[in-house]
This record gives structure tokens, sequence and C-alpha cells, in this order.
């Protein structure tokens, strides 16, 4: 059997009409690709001409009788064989082939060059029924006069007429592109897309629209970035902007310098804020491609935002986002390692702003670090945490210790064993959160000498046990009202006595109530009950422990007195301070049934001095 070669056939407004209409997502986009390619046009110019006056303009403006937009540079311009070689050939790309050229000579020049695929001025017929490009070429060739309506012809005119050098591309608007023809759009649109491009751009013959130059790249690029930032993404206050540079990342074999322009910065936030970001806006040699990219940062920099220049990302054919390809993830690596670079050199050499950038975001930065091992290693020993000397990072906290870190982790009770803490000298660190105890156990596993005491669970290894002799008058006054009591000694000697309790203490007694009350679905109600009395703990020892402190001199009195109604009164008002300071496993009603019999033990004491055995 004979194989016979043939050609495609190209249904060619089938394919405009595909490439136009499907490859964009907003007709806008066919005015960012025509001010790209006019950007482009004035560039070739001045890298082909070498001419030193030369001063390069776009300009867009209306017709509002005719129903046009018209897009004017003076660029290189096109010869007659240039429009049928670049422009009227799907995929072919001027551009493109003097970057190519220009790349091994003169790779500054190249690196100015946007255009790459020859699709982008087919986006001008998501705009217009009919294009019409009237041309002027540097080279001192006839002006030329193109003109489509997006069907398989063209025309092709040679002008006769004076034309200056450069190119204009008038769009015949369609109804539905209409909103294009307000001139407010227009420079919003400019603004969007072309900000950052060094070549003026006019809107209607008035002053320049876009910034020609990035913020990073102004005279006071700190405050211009700030400025940039309040303007665009919203927030007055940035706690840290960190800027881009170029960075040479290790390949193992080998290493490549990344070049990249831009910055970085950290919103504000509030302690309890959960607010994720991780995204991006990018851009490729100055021209816009698209905002709030989220899988360029790291995973775990979801408090991070930022606007990023790279030229080795590459655009997508719609030039609407970026391949994920081996470049990409170079790039990715180099942002990752200037932003833990960063971040270190803030939380070294500015503390306070490091502070408000934890305490702002602090859950999403404990978080991530606890699924990224690396990012972990990177800051845990810059996250602070709450303790009564102030906050104060892990580092910090041990620095000349025995390397035994205090927490709680529970804010219902915690000045209770702060205080206890404090009274032999221990720093206790407030853990109550859901994240602080697992950072603090994965922070001790990565630091073998670490030693953790959590003091709502261990703290009574700080309770001294005692003789009961002299104070069993008082222990009897206890254990004769249900209490459970014990006499010990701890610091601080001024606290006569503290109440704890068991460790989960709160979960049995909510669940016990949930049980009791038929609040748990039948089967999860088994296995929640048989999992609370294998835990072996009863309501006496729910009631909590109260510790009665020997070493405190009001103990030491009391242990003296005859039983009277005033001694009763002061050990029922001791209780009484215990369980409120405590401030655990009370309800309204326990509070106030507190407050109450406290009142009347003050009443008692008022009314009777009592009796001192002497």
């Amino acid at each position: 059997m004979s194989e016979t070669k043939k050609q495609f056939q190209i249904h060619l407004p089938g394919l405009l009409k595909v490439l136009a209409e499907s490859l964009y997502s907003s007709k806008k986009v066919g005015i960012r690709e025509l001010i790209q390619n006019a950007h482009d046009s004035c560039i070739r110019r001045r890298v082909e001409t070498k001419d030193n006056y030369y001063k390069p303009r776009v300009d867009i403006t209306f017709d509002h009788t005719a129903r046009k937009i018209i897009i004017s540079d003076n660029g290189s311009g096109l010869t007659e064989d240039e429009v049928t070689e670049y422009l009227s050939t799907i995929g072919r790309s001027y551009t493109r082939n003097l970057g190519e050229n220009l790349a091994i000579l003169s790779p500054d020049e190249a690196s100015q060059l946007i255009g790459q695929f020859g699709l982008g001025f087919l986006s001008a017929f998501l705009i217009a029924d009919e294009v019409t490009l009237i041309t002027k070429s540097y080279k001192d060739e006839p002006a030329v006069r193109w003109r489509s309506s997006g069907d398989v012809h063209y025309d092709v005119t040679e002008l006769e007429e004076e034309v200056p050098i450069g190119t204009r591309v008038e769009l015949a608007v369609k109804p539905e592109a209409s909103f294009l023809l307000n001139e407010r759009v227009m420079i919003d649109t400019v603004h969007q897309y072309a900000d950052f491009l060094d070549i003026p751009v006019h809107v209607s013959g008035g002053a320049v629209v876009n910034a020609t130059m990035p913020p990073w790249a102004s005279v006071d690029p700190d405050l211009a970035m700030k400025e940039y930032v309040n303007r665009t993404f919203g927030h007055m206050n940035p706690l840290a902007i960190i800027p881009l540079h170029d960075q040479e990342i290790s390949l193992g074999h080998d290493s490549v310098t990344v070049p990249m322009e831009g910055f970085l910065f950290i919103p504000p936030g509030t302690m309890a804020s959960i607010q994720e970001y991780g995204d991006v806006n990018i851009y490729i040699r100055g021209m816009f491609i698209m905002e709030k990219h989220t899988r360029l940062l790291p995973s775990w920099a979801k408090f991070v935002r930022g606007v990023i220049d790279c030229p080795y990302l590459q655009p997508t054919a719609s030039r609407e986002d970026i391949q994920q390809d081996d470049m990409f993830f170079k790039v990715q690596k180099a942002i990752e390692e200037q932003l833990a670079q960063g971040l270190k050199r803030i939380s070294e050499e500015d503390p306070q702003t490091w502070k408000r950038i934890i305490l702002g975001h602090r859950y999403l930065i404990m978080s991530w670090s606890l699924k990224d091992d690396a990012f972990f290693r990177e800051i845990m020993d810059m996250v602070t945490f709450r303790t009564p000397q102030g906050h104060k990072n892990l580092k910090e906290y041990t620095d000349g210790t025995d390397y035994t870190v205090y927490y709680i982790t529970r804010e219902l009770g915690s000045q209770q064993d702060q205080l206890l803490g404090a009274g032999y000298g221990v720093n206790v660190i407030d853990a109550s959160g859901t994240i602080e105890p697992i950072f603090l156990k994965k922070y001790a596993h990565m630091n073998p000498r670490i030693k953790l005491v959590q003091m709502d669970g261990d703290s009574n290894q700080l309770l001294q046990s005692v003789p009961e002799e002299d104070y069993l008058s008082i222990l009897d006054y206890y254990r004769q009202r249900g209490i459970r009591a014990r006499i010990v000694s701890f610091k601080p000697e001024d606290v006569p006595a503290i109440v704890n309790y068991p460790k989960d203490a709160e979960f049995i007694k909510e669940t016990r109530d949930a049980l009791d009350k038929g609040d748990l679905p039948g089967p999860f109600a088994g296995l929640v009950g048989d999992y609370v009395k294998r835990m072996d703990i009863d309501e006496d020892m729910l009631a909590g422990t109260l510790h009665i402190n020997a070493a405190c001199d009001l103990v030491q009195n009391l242990g003296k007195y005859e039983q009277s109604e005033a001694r009763d009164a002061a050990l029922e008002l001791m209780y009484q301070m215990a369980r409120l300071f405590a401030g655990r496993m009370l309800d309204t009603a326990d509070v106030t049934h507190a407050f109450k019999i406290s009142a009347t033990s003050i009443q008692n004491l008022l009314g009777d001095g009592g009796s001192r055995d002497e």
C-alpha cells in the first residue's frame, strides 16, 4: 500500500473565531496585545536604528462618530514583505525572531522584547469586526495599508501619501465591545496591563497614562512600593516589604541565576486572622500577565502577597497564565529562598516588625510550619509566645536555662499556672491555642535537649508534700464537706491555696453531661462512654483538689485556730477564692454560688473575731 502525503487545509474564518474568541478570556486583552505590539515595534526601532535621539511613544485615541479605537506608535513600522510574512502569517513573530537573534550578541536588548507567539494581533478581532493597519517602515519603503474583516481574505495597498514612521491600527468596534470606547475604561486598561512598560502611553492626546517604571525602579523604591501596595492591593500599611532580586539557586551538580524583580509584602492582620493569601501578580518584561497567581509562592507562604517580574516565566499562548514547566520550579525555588532570607533578616534586624508579623498571621505561620519541615526549621526560633515576661521566641526563652519549657494549654486557669510557675522562677508559655502545643512538641522533637512540662498537667511536680499533723483541723473541715484537700508547700508563699483539676477534666465533664442528656447519637455515645469510663476519674476528682499552701502565713495561723464560725468562714472563703482564681469547671450558676458563699463568709468574719489558741 502506497503512502500519500497531504497538506492540512485551514479554514481561516473558523480559526480566527476560535483563536480570537476562545483563546482570550476578556475583550480588554485585545488592547493589551496591541499595546505590546506597539511597544515591541518601538524597541525594535531603538535597537535596529541606534538612534540616540529617538523618543518612543504610543497613542490611543477614539473616533466616536465612526465607533473606532485607534492605537498608534512611532516604532519601526513594517514593509509590505514584513506585513505578508509576519502580520498575515499566523504563528510567525518578527519580535520572536529578533529576540532570538539578539539573545547572544545583545541579551539586554533581547530582554526588552515581549512578543513570542505571533498570535497577539488576532486578538484585535475580539474587539473589531474590521481591522485596518497603516504602517510605514523606518527602512524608507512605501507605506502600506492592510485591511481584514476576519475572513479568508485581506487587502494590502501601497500608499502614495506621506505617512509618519510607525504603525496605526484602527479598530471598528463591535457592539459587544462598545465599553472600550470609554476613555476612563481605556485608561484603567492601560494601568492594568502596561503600567510598568518604559514607553509612555497616551490616551486621547493627554498626559502619559502609565507609570513607565515599576515601583522598585523608582528613586525612592521603599516609598513607591508602599504606595503601590496601597493603590493596587488596598492594604494601607503592609507589615513588611521584601524586595526581590536576581537569585542564584543550586541545582546540585550546578547552579543557575534566576533574573527577577519585584517585591513580596505581608499584609496587616489580627491575632485571630486566618485570611489566606499566598498569591502574586505576575509580569513578564513589564507586561502584566495575571493577578492572584497562587502556585508560584511556596505552599507555606499563605500570609504573603507580591508582584513579580521574571523573564524566565513562560506565558501561555493567551498570556493570561504561565506554564508550569521546569523553569517555573526554578523561579519558585528562587522566590522561596529570598522569602525565607527576608523573614530571617526581619526577625534579626527588626524584631518589632517581626513581632507584628507573628501576631498578625500567627495561626497561618505556625500551621504551615507544621506541614513543612523546611519552613519549620526556618521559623522555629522566630515565632514568639506570650509569657508573663512578654513575648519571647523559644531560643530567647531557653537561653541561660536548663532547656525546660513550661507551658499551659488552656486559657482558663492559665493565670494560676503562670503564677505558680513564677513562684519558682519559671516563665510559663501561654500555649492555649490549638496549634501551639503541637508546635512545641515538634520543636522538642527537633531539639532533643528540650524538655516540655505542661503546667496544666504536670504542675503538681512544683507542689511539695509536707506533714499533715499541724493542719489536721483544716483538712477535717474540708473533708467533712466532701472537698478533696492536700497540705503542700509551694511558691509564691503569699498564695494560700489553689485548686487543680485532672487533665481533660472539662472534656470529661462536658461529655458526661452530654451523655446524661442524650445529646450524642447512639453508636457515638457508646464509644465515647467507654472511653470516658476507661479514664477512671470520679466526680470527686472532677471537683478538683484544693492544695493548701503550708508556706503561707495565713494557712499557718489558721492551723492554730480552734474551730469557730469565724475560722470556718475564713476556710470557706479561702476555698471559694481558690476556685474562682482557678477559673475552670465553673458555669454561671457555680460562679454565682461561689460569690454568694464568699459574701456570707465575709459577713461571718465581720461578726465574730474568733478565739485563738495561744
